[in-house]
């Protein structure tokens, strides 16, 4: 048969096939049916090969299918040249659009205050979609007893009734437009973002505006989410790896950052959240941020919307670093440890901050299982030096906690329990190592800066990263800072610097945070003289 034969009656018309039949008497029937044009055989009518497809259609070949017949040969003729020219080579009689132009210079990012307080920036990156966030200048740092764990409820309250929409119906808008939508909450920052086409920024801002001015926050729906935030609890509770960092907070701070960031249990009323969103949802400690809008469109649709809220400033929240010891017992055979330092100035002693940014790749870390390459802290000295070596340990690695005006920067380590003195010798040691003099050498020092670098350009690729960076820079410096700025500081760091800087991390007092078999881990006091 003809390769056509494949390819069914899809590609023929019904006046070209031959319709083999298995009942003789049937023919006048079908030619009937089908027209004159067909032409219908009997079982007599085919020899013995064509009666193998009784019951099948064939392609019948006439005068009207032969040109078809030759352009389709090809297809199946494999052994004939290809008349396609190479991919490397541009096809004839195709129109390609113009490339687009973007322009060289990075787009600037524009900012407005509106009557209130409230700050509207964005940076007009090319593309089709749109990044848009509300971010505060409040978080747990802002809770009392009375409250505790209010930000992280309000952070899973997010996008559900408002007192102009049910939770239904601002899910439907959501899903009309395709908008993806997340909030988050920290220590010092709350946020609201969506991501959409950028036809539809209006619709998104007015959505975002709703959900953080005029949540509905039903009792119902509160009672759903603390249910949620008690699994989580739960969940946390039976991760060491998690816990050791929040129990360390509590050891370091005297004040706002000492406040427990995760729910911790205690029922939290519909009065009290409504009262956290009246006092800290404020004009001057709101920023909406934008990437991939024009500066104009952004500000005509969010000034009607935000300027209702009332122009209050935020209160000052008393936090001091004092340092300290907290130790928690639990089942297992491992114990997890941090040690922390201070972060003098947090992040607005950008030098200082700068810095310690490179400090803490250069000693990087991270789990003994762990897979990458040069990229990923493979070449950084807690792989090469700890896990490397020191086969017993599990993890090591550094961490950097930031705030407006202080922070906290440290080592967490975990090894079975009986190798936790072992442990944190190991971990001093290194600590000390890089704050002796002319420790570090010149290759990890430019690999250190290098891999700084790339890891904020690569991020600043996504728009809701940009989005973010322009809106936390906002809550924290007042203006937005240029990544060139930033690589410009991070190039003129020298191995003095990181050498001062971590020798001025151990001389502040020492916050330390244990969890598990800790039977072998040696004593705060211990620790801290070795330090000195």
């Amino acid at each position: 048969f003809s390769p056509l034969f494949f390819l069914g009656t899809h590609f023929i018309r019904p006046e070209f096939v031959n319709v083999l039949l298995a009942s003789p008497d049937r023919v006048a029937m079908l030619r009937k049916t089908l027209g004159n044009g067909t032409r219908v055989l009997s079982r007599a009518a085919v020899n013995p090969l064509q009666q193998t497809a009784r019951g099948l259609a064939v392609p019948a070949i006439n005068r009207k299918t032969k040109n078809m017949f030759a352009e389709m040969k090809g297809m199946f003729d494999f052994s004939a040249p290809a008349k396609i020219p190479p991919m490397t080579e541009p096809m004839t009689g195709v129109n390609l659009p113009a490339e687009p132009v973007y322009s060289k210079t990075p787009p600037a990012t524009e900012i407005t205050t509106l009557a209130n307080g409230v700050r509207v920036a964005s940076e007009n990156t090319p593309g089709s979609s749109v990044t848009v966030g509300v971010y505060i200048d409040a978080g747990s740092v802002n809770e009392d007893a009375s409250n505790q764990g209010v930000s992280h409820l309000l952070e899973r309250m997010a996008f559900k009734a408002t007192l102009n929409r049910s939770h239904l119906r601002f899910t439907r808008e959501v899903e009309a437009i395709g908008a993806n939508l997340m909030a988050t909450a920290t220590r010092e920052q709350m946020s609201y973002t969506a991501d959409c086409i950028k036809t539809h920024l209006p619709a998104v801002v007015e959505l975002l505006a709703d959900t953080v001015i005029n949540p509905k926050l039903q009792e119902h729906e509160m009672t759903e989410e603390m249910g949620k935030m008690g699994g989580q609890l739960q969940a946390i509770m039976k991760n060491p790896g998690a816990l050791v960092l929040e129990v360390l907070h509590t050891a370091a701070f005297r004040g706002g950052l000492a406040n427990q960031f995760v729910w911790s249990g205690a029922p939290l009323s519909q009065q009290a959240a409504r009262d956290f969103v009246a006092t800290n949802i404020t004009g001057p400690r709101v920023v909406i941020a934008a990437s991939g809008c024009d500066h104009k469109d952004l500000l005509a649709i969010a000034e009607p919307l935000f300027s209702t809220l009332p122009k209050i400033a935020a209160p000052e929240v008393p936090t001091t670093y004092g340092g300290g010891d907290m130790r928690e017992f639990s089942m297992g055979s491992d114990v997890h440890v941090a040690l922390g330092f201070e972060m003098k100035g947090g992040w607005k002693n950008l030098k200082n901050a700068t810095t310690i940014s490179v400090l803490s790749t250069l000693m990087g870390g991270g789990g003994s299982f762990s897979a990458g390459g040069p990229g990923k802290g493979m070449y950084s000295r807690l792989y090469t030096r700890v896990l490397n070596r020191c086969t017993y340990m599990k993890s090591c690695s550094t961490f950097q906690s930031g705030y407006n005006d202080t922070g906290i920067f440290g080592i967490v380590a975990c090894a079975d329990g009986s190798k936790g003195e072992e442990m944190v010798a190991v971990v001093i040691a290194e600590l000390q190592a890089v704050a002796a003099k002319g420790s570090i050498s010149d290759i990890e020092l430019k690999r250190a800066k290098n891999a700084t670098i790339s890891s904020v350009l690569m991020n600043l690729e996504s728009k809701a990263i940009v989005t973010e960076d322009i809106g936390r820079q906002i809550l924290t410096y007042g203006v937005r800072k240029a990544p060139s700025e930033f690589i410009a500081d991070v190039q003129k760091v020298t191995a003095a610097d990181l050498q001062a800087c971590a020798a001025e991390l151990l001389k502040s007092p020492l916050s330390m945070a244990s969890i598990g078999d800790i039977s072998k881990v040696p004593a705060y006091d211990l620790v801290a003289n070795r330090l000195k």
